[in-house]
């Protein structure tokens, strides 16, 4: 597998030394990412805050997008299958606020609009949340489900683009007690050597593998 491995095993501690807090913090994914893309990397695609994007995946082309800065808001994504049996991916990040809730949807719509006709509907796309969870003190290994009225609005949405369904997958992240050079990126890296595998690095750092079979 050629995808760049962006995760860490152990998350360092804070020190005394500002300068050596600063390169620590550097050594995050989404810092790294972004180093990558100021040296001129054009295969890394950052959608910001409020923003939504969408990408057709290719070997030579983008095989990365990723958003960060995520502290209660929304991360949407959707992972298609082209026409050219390559993937099509579409990144999302909004505030978790009613009319950002319109706006993120309304964004959505646009990109898979725009997509629709190079989409093969044959196979289901995926569908990730990465949203807010709850941990407790009782129970602080575990990343609880808090209620959020964007599962059922993107649904919805999906319900019309979509009409044989879709692969849905809901990753709760820590968003209370985070400790110190903690990651809150959401990432979809693509093999540019096999497209059909894909590594999702949700907020956290939390690792997860699928082999699209396009």
């Amino acid at each position: 597998m050629s995808i760049q491995n962006l995760t860490r095993q152990v998350l360092p501690r804070v020190t005394r030394d500002i300068k050596q807090n600063n390169e620590l913090f550097k050594q995050t994914p989404e810092m790294r990412l972004w180093k990558m893309l100021q040296e001129g990397n054009n295969c890394i695609k950052h959608v910001g805050m409020n923003e939504c994007a969408g990408v057709k995946i290719s070997a030579d082309g983008v095989n990365t997008i990723y958003t960060d800065a995520l502290s209660g808001c929304n991360a949407v994504s959707v992972v298609m299958k082209g026409k050219d049996r390559n993937p099509i991916a579409i990144m999302s990040h909004y505030t978790p606020q009613r009319e950002s809730m319109k706006n993120q949807l309304a964004a959505l719509e646009n990109e898979l609009q725009s997509y629709d006709s190079f989409v093969d509907k044959s196979q289901e796309p995926k569908l990730f949340f990465n949203i807010r969870g709850l941990v407790t003190r009782e129970q602080p290994d575990i990343i609880l489900g808090v209620p959020n009225s964007i599962l059922d609005y993107v649904r919805k949405l999906m319900d019309k683009f979509f009409k044989n369904g879709v692969d849905e997958q809901i990753i709760y992240y820590q968003n209370n007690g985070r400790p110190s050079f903690f990651s809150s990126a959401n990432i979809l890296q693509f093999d540019k050597e096999n497209l059909n595998k894909l590594k999702l690095t949700t907020v956290g750092e939390k690792e997860h593998f699928f082999d699209l079979k396009y």
